[in-house]
């Protein structure tokens, strides 16, 4: 997923870079799309084992399947039906500190629902992959050696110019692929 600024809701139901252009946060640096990182706001209490992965083979039913459990928690513990969408265009916020719910629903919401966040691949690997900064690294070289101006920003690779045109999109996942390979191959 890329960070573009303005915008609240990240579609957590996309598996692939590019198809995921829709999440939301600032980034430090004007002008730089980021890929979005998983936020300790609702994943803090969830242990590494307990949430649940988006594959990248996942049929689209089952990543709208994924969400909706994790939104249905949501609504059943204190979040506004209007904050999160069900379905397969739906989505939910990358930051339940963008929404002005008092604490005690916030501290709900973490430890109730913490564990039925879906993640994606290149989350769960900041969050347990001792060698992921380096990953980092490799995808940005790999993504520079297709001409796509990269760097690394929060720990995570961002986009210069923004999105790539049509042709050379495939090349996000397929950075993203090569650089996490051996990571990626250990999980379930």
């Amino acid at each position: 997923m890329f960070i573009t600024k303005n915008r609240a809701m990240v579609l957590a139901t996309t598996v692939s870079l590019l198809g995921g252009c829709g999440g939301a946060e600032k980034t430090d640096t004007p002008g730089v799309a980021s890929i979005a990182q998983p936020t300790a706001t609702a994943s803090a209490a969830a242990s590494p084992s307990e949430r649940p992965l988006i594959r990248a083979d996942a049929s689209e039913e089952e990543r709208t399947r994924l969400q909706d459990v994790y939104i249905d928690c949501l609504r059943a513990n204190g979040f506004p039906k209007q904050g999160a969408v069900k379905g397969r265009n739906g989505g939910y916020p990358s930051d339940l500190e963008d929404f002005d719910l008092s604490a005690g629903v916030v501290d709900k919401i973490k430890k109730n629902c913490g564990p039925k966040e879906p993640e994606l691949p290149i989350q769960r690997a900041k969050r347990l992959d001792p060698q992921y900064a380096d990953h980092v690294e490799a995808n940005v070289k790999c993504l520079k050696s297709h001409g796509i101006e990269a760097v690394v920003e929060n720990d995570a690779p961002a986009l210069v110019n923004g999105l790539p045109g049509r042709s050379d999109g495939h090349w996000l996942d397929d950075c993203e692929r090569e650089a996490f390979a051996d990571y990626y191959s250990t999980l379930n």
